[in-house]
């Protein structure tokens, strides 16, 4: 028995087919089952790019957020933040200062864990002009 590729037989003068026709052969014969996958392929990226469409209209159409003029609290970067105080464990043999552990003890009312020490918070208040020292904007 002769090997036949993919379960075509070979040609009469015993030559085996080319890659060309087998393609040929296998879209003749799956035809109906690769226009249906087609078919749901192309139908889910419709419907993607549709909902994606559809997003960013709604985006368009909310509300712009309130303008910083009109607002209490001024204006502050994207590069602005605050860090609460917190715990921080210490590495092995090492302990905290006098200082951080009375600290902890006038913000908390309790003695700091052994092997911890109080790390106090701080902000990064951002690019805003106001932030800026007087004798840095001068520079």
């Amino acid at each position: 028995m002769t090997d036949s590729t993919l379960g075509e037989p070979t040609p009469e003068d015993g030559e085996p087919t080319s890659f060309v026709e087998n393609a040929k052969n296998l879209i003749k014969k799956h035809k109906g089952k690769i226009l249906a996958v087609g078919g749901a392929v192309g139908s889910v990226a419709l419907a993607v790019v549709f909902a994606s469409l559809t997003e960013r209209r709604d985006a368009e159409d909310q509300e712009p957020p309130s303008d910083p003029e009109t607002t209490d609290e001024p204006p502050r970067s994207s590069s602005a933040y605050d860090v609460d105080p917190f715990l921080r464990k210490l590495p092995d043999g090492q302990n905290a200062s006098e200082e951080k552990k009375e600290k902890y003890k006038e913000e908390t009312g309790e003695d700091l864990p052994p092997g911890k020490t109080w790390v106090d918070g701080w902000s990064c208040p951002g690019d805003s002009p106001e932030d800026e020292d007087p004798g840095e904007a001068a520079a």
